[in-house]
């Protein structure tokens, strides 16, 4: 029975660790600019577009002139990259400013 927990938390720290990675890695590449490199964009999902926007929405308590603010910011900042991309590094850029 221990060893089976034990194992089961070496996993569970082991894929926490793996999305932590991810998510660093995805930060660094959008502070280098990486990504808004190419002027060819990916087709964007609608869906995840209105899941994006909603997230944003919950953060700046419905304020849709805010989130158009904060996804405009990121376009300076990123010209060439795809809506998706600017409302991840609004909300990325949110919760950093929001800690």
């Amino acid at each position: 029975m221990g060893a089976a927990l034990g194992v089961g938390c070496v996993g569970l720290v082991l894929v926490i660790s793996v999305i932590a990675f991810v998510k660093h890695q995805k930060r660094k590449a959008l502070h280098r600019g990486e990504g808004a490199q190419t002027n060819r964009r990916p087709e964007e999902n609608p869906s995840t577009l209105a899941a994006l926007r909603q997230n944003l929405r919950l953060k700046v308590g419905w304020d849709e002139s805010k989130i158009d603010r904060l996804i405009q910011l990121e376009r300076e900042r990123l010209p060439k990259a795809s809506l998706q991309t600017l409302m991840e590094s609004a909300i990325d850029r949110w919760e950093r400013d929001n800690r």
